[in-house]
């Protein structure tokens, strides 16, 4: 049974999280990930976390409250559909949802105070974020996985957003995290992923 944590900045670094997802992957599958998954999965979490600089209590990809996690309550901005949005408004207290910006066919919306929108699953340490992060994935998201496998980050993203990963708009998710995905497949080229023991 989870509890309630202070929400706390952990910011890492790319390479720290490219080897903490590479033997996470290991330890869960029991053979070391082709890199071209591993920089598909490595750049979405660039994407929900702005390059790991805004990652509280270790969570890697904006990760909602599951199971038995631990959580944490942050502000946090969401990309919305308006009917979305609106009805996130209507639900929360005076002052706890306000829209920053919004066109056609989304709001940005800034989330506070203490609901489901803003309420993170919070780990200790960026291994085991990293270990249950890739369990989530391949539990409730197996399609997107398999065709990270593939080096398909655009199938990737588009099986993320058919069972709800994110309310942004596929299009702009995908392009940033294929963009996301060359910068570091070329900056992370000459780190290698150690070899773990599985017993």
């Amino acid at each position: 049974m989870g509890v309630e944590k202070p929400a706390k900045r952990t910011p890492v670094t790319p390479e720290q999280v490219f080897l903490a997802l590479g033997t996470a992957w290991q330890l869960l599958t029991g053979s070391p990930p082709d890199r071209k998954v591993l920089h598909i999965l490595h750049a979405q979490s660039a994407l929900e976390t702005g390059h790991w600089k805004s990652v509280m209590n270790y969570n890697l990809g904006g990760a909602k409250k599951h199971g038995d996690n631990d959580w944490c309550y942050f502000t946090t901005t969401e990309r919305l559909p308006h009917k979305a949005a609106d009805q996130l408004i209507a639900s929360a207290k005076p002052g706890e949802v306000t829209v920053v910006k919004q066109d056609d066919k989304f709001k940005t919306v800034k989330v506070s105070g203490k609901q489901s929108m803003n309420c993170f699953a919070s780990w200790d340490d960026l291994d085991t974020a990293a270990k249950d992060h890739l369990a989530l994935l391949f539990r409730r998201f197996p399609a997107a996985v398999e065709a990270a496998k593939k080096g398909d980050a655009t199938g990737y993203v588009r099986e993320l957003k058919k069972r709800g990963y994110f309310t942004a708009s596929e299009e702009e998710y995908t392009k940033i995290v294929n963009s996301i995905a060359r910068r570091y497949t070329r900056e992370l080229q000459g780190v290698s992923l150690p070899g773990v023991i599985v017993l």
